[in-house]
């Protein structure tokens, strides 16, 4: 009994697997409650059809004649009323007409005297519109008049919303299928509430290194400097870029500029510690941001990531090879005496000294 408990739970926790088996369930529930009402109407529609037979039965084997009114459905919104009216006088004629004259049908003259005194049947909308009604005379093997039957078949009222919600089939299959809604708004709602929660990682993150985006990375920026603020605790910027980078696209191509940029985000990511706080600006530019750390400190972490990609290779799908290397403009943040930009401005400016020479740290 666990190990079923187990596959089920296993099978409901997967939302595809779920989908199908909870959709299979409410749809074979939902076929059985209309065959079960099917059935129920075909029952009773079957034995209205028995009474009925049974009157006609009992006429032709020269039963006597009594008076009847029965009523039931042929169909979801049509109904039947079969009336017999039985004559028990000697004067049939005149108690043919009599009780004609005395129905809730509406009859020419002519109409009476057809059935009455000519015995032949009548059909038209003596019901009123959107009936049909037909008579015929009951017959005694003598070929006397013994009384009449009327069939009148009619509409019922139009299907309201009351009566829907009054049916007990209308409410459990709408139940059912409300069911069936929710298991599939609920599984939807895994999959929308995975795609809201990867979209603010996706539009954070750089594809290609890992790195903060642009925007992501100077919001970060300005909590950690809003923080310095307030702790009064030492933070650098550091702006880096690739060195010849256009040189490493034109010998290695695109897929191997994309490896190398790779490469230096991840020897980057490798030499400083986690807490730093990693961006890529654009093309072949990151910037890093050090909370904690003073100058001198900092300078010696830059110098350590700069060697390390120095050392490093790239290469291309062909296998062709490229050295790397990295300029580096390195700043402290003036704290409470300056912002974000003109912090980031100060770090270009020492990039921009860096880049002169090439593969060093400029501070």
């Amino acid at each position: 009994m666990a190990g079923l408990k187990y596959q089920l739970l296993k099978l409901i926790s997967h939302p595809v697997s779920a989908f199908f088996f909870f959709g299979s369930v409410v749809f074979s529930a939902a076929l059985f409650v209309i065959y079960h009402d099917r059935q129920a109407e075909w029952d009773t529609q079957r034995h209205n059809l028995d009474s009925i037979i049974n009157i006609y039965q009992s006429y032709n084997t020269g039963g006597e004649v009594k008076d009847s009114d029965i009523r039931f459905l042929t169909g979801d919104f049509t109904q039947v009323r079969v009336r017999t009216l039985g004559f028990n006088t000697r004067d049939t004629q005149s108690e043919c007409i009599t009780h004609l004259s005395q129905l809730d049908l509406t009859f020419n003259d002519m109409t009476i005297l057809r059935l009455c005194k000519d015995k032949l049947p009548a059909m038209g909308q003596y019901a009123g519109k959107g009936t049909y009604t037909t008579i015929f005379p009951l017959m005694s093997p003598l070929d006397e008049l013994h009384g009449v039957i009327i069939r009148t078949t009619g509409v019922l009222s139009e299907p309201t919303l009351y009566k829907t919600v009054r049916s007990f089939s209308s409410l459990l299959i709408a139940a059912f299928m409300a069911l069936l809604a929710a298991m599939l708004g609920s599984v939807l709602s895994l999959f929308a509430k995975k795609y809201l929660i990867e979209l603010p990682t996706t539009a954070r993150y750089d594809d290609l290194t890992g790195y903060l985006r642009r925007d992501a990375f100077y919001h970060a920026v300005n909590k950690v400097l809003q923080i310095a603020n307030v702790t009064r605790r030492p933070t650098c910027v550091i702006l880096i870029d690739i060195d010849h980078f256009k040189n490493v696209n034109d010998t290695l191509g695109h897929d191997g500029g994309d490896d190398a940029l790779k490469t230096v985000a991840a020897i980057l990511k490798n030499s400083f510690r986690k807490e730093e706080i990693f961006g890529r600006l654009g093309g072949d530019e990151f910037a890093i941001v050090l909370p904690n750390i003073a100058l001198d400190d900092a300078y010696w972490v830059a110098e350590r990531a700069r060697v390390a990609v120095s050392n490093a290779t790239s290469a291309s799908s062909s296998g062709q090879k490229m050295k790397l290397s990295v300029s580096i403009g390195l700043v402290e943040y003036h704290i409470a005496q300056e912002d974000l930009t003109q912090v980031m401005k100060r770090a270009d400016e020492k990039l921009y000294l860096a880049k002169r020479e090439r593969n060093r740290v400029a501070l």
